[in-house]
C-alpha cells in the first residue's frame, strides 16, 4: 500500500535505512563519473576486519575466508549494487567472473581494487540506463496493448545484452508513467516527475565516495559470515545513532528502504504514527508534504 504523508517530511528523509547492505550516499556532487579507488587506510582496515571476523575471540561464529565464502561475497555484493538486475548485463557479470574466487585474497591482502572495479562499471551502467530512460519520456506510451511487466526482478536472470535490458527499461518507464497517470497526473507532469526522479537517481550514484564503496563491500563480507554482523565506518555509525533517535522519537515509526521505496518497518505504540492510525507496517511512502494543503514531493528513489 502506498502512502502520501504530510508533516513527516523532515523525519522521513533522515530516518534509518535498515534494509540489507546498500550503498550509502554522500553529499558531494560530480558532473562526470569518476573512478573510485581504495585508500591505504581502507586496505589496512580490511585486513583488521578480516583478523577480527576470523578469530573466535572476537566473533562467536568465525568462518574461514576461503573460495566458498568469496563466492558468496561476490553474489551478495552484486545484489547490493544491482538487486533488481536493471543495470548490469550478463556480459558484465561474465567480465567479473574472475573475482568470484579471489575476493577472499583481496580482503586478506588488503587489495581492494576488484570491489572498486565492479563499482566503477556499475556507476557507468547507471548513467547509461538513466540516459536511456529519460530519452523515452519524449514518447507517448500505448497503454491499450496487453503486456506483462515483472515488477520484482530480484530472482530474474541477467539481461543477455543492452538490447534486452533496454526492452526491460521501456517497460520499467512505462509502468512508472502508468502509475502516475492512474493518480490523475497530466502527461506533461508525468514526464517532468519521472525526468526528475531518474535524474536524481543518477546524481545520487555519482555522489558516492570511496568510503561508501568500501563500507558496502566490507559490510557484504561481514554479513556473509552471519546476517546480524555488519561493518560501519565511523561516519555511518554516527549517522546510525542519529537516525535511530529520529526514527523513533520523530514520527514514531522505524523506516527502511526496499528498492526505490521508503517502507514502514514498524510503528511505535503511542507515537504520532501509531496514534494517527493511518500508517501500518509494510506501507510504502510515495510522497511527503507539509500541512494539509502543501505540495506533495515525490520521494520514490530517494535515499533515507
Amino acid at each position: 500500500m502506498y502512502k502520501r504523508i504530510r508533516n513527516f517530511a523532515a523525519i522521513a528523509l533522515l530516518a534509518l535505512a535498515t534494509a540489507a547492505p546498500a550503498i550509502a550516499f554522500a553529499k558531494a556532487a560530480s558532473s562526470e563519473p569518476v573512478a573510485r579507488a581504495p585508500t591505504r587506510d581502507q586496505a589496512l582496515a580490511a585486513q583488521r576486519v578480516y583478523g577480527l571476523l576470523s578469530d573466535s575471540r572476537y566473533h562467536y561464529k568465525p568462518r574461514p575466508l576461503d573460495d566458498t565464502l568469496s563466492s558468496q561475497i561476490f553474489d551478495d555484493y552484486l545484489e547490493s549494487l544491482d538487486s533488481q538486475k536493471l543495470f548490469f548485463t550478463q556480459s558484465d557479470i561474465d567480465a567479473f567472473a574472475a573475482y568470484r574466487t579471489t575476493l577472499d585474497d583481496a580482503i586478506r591482502n588488503g587489495e581492494l581494487q576488484p570491489a572498486f572495479d565492479m563499482f566503477n562499471v556499475y556507476i557507468q551502467r547507471v548513467g547509461q540506463r538513466v540516459a536511456f530512460a529519460r530519452s523515452l519520456l519524449t514518447q507517448e506510451f500505448d497503454f491499450t496493448r496487453e503486456e506483462t511487466y515483472r515488477f520484482d526482478r530480484k530472482d530474474a536472470v541477467w539481461a543477455k545484452d543492452d538490447a534486452e535490458l533496454e526492452a526491460i527499461w521501456r517497460q520499467y518507464v512505462k509502468n512508472d508513467a502508468l502509475r502516475l497517470q492512474l493518480a490523475n497526473k497530466k502527461p506533461a507532469a508525468i514526464a517532468s516527475t519521472l525526468d526528475k526522479r531518474y535524474a536524481n537517481l543518477s546524481e545520487r550514484v555519482e555522489q558516492i565516495k570511496s568510503e561508501d564503496v568500501f563500507q558496502t563491500f566490507l559490510d557484504t563480507y561481514a554479513s556473509a559470515i552471519e546476517p546480524h554482523t555488519n561493518y560501519m565506518t565511523p561516519r555511518t555509525t554516527e549517522n546510525f545513532n542519529i537516525s535511530m533517535r529520529l526514527s523513533l522519537e520523530g514520527i514514531g515509526a522505524v523506516l527502511q528502504r526496499q528498492d526505490d521505496y521508503v517502507v514502514i518497518r514498524s510503528v511505535v505504540p503511542g507515537g504520532p504514527a501509531g496514534l494517527s492510525g493511518k500508517l501500518s507496517p509494510g506501507d510504502r511512502i510515495a510522497a511527503v508534504g507539509q500541512g494539509k494543503s502543501g505540495p506533495m514531493v515525490d520521494v520514490v528513489g530517494w535515499r533515507i
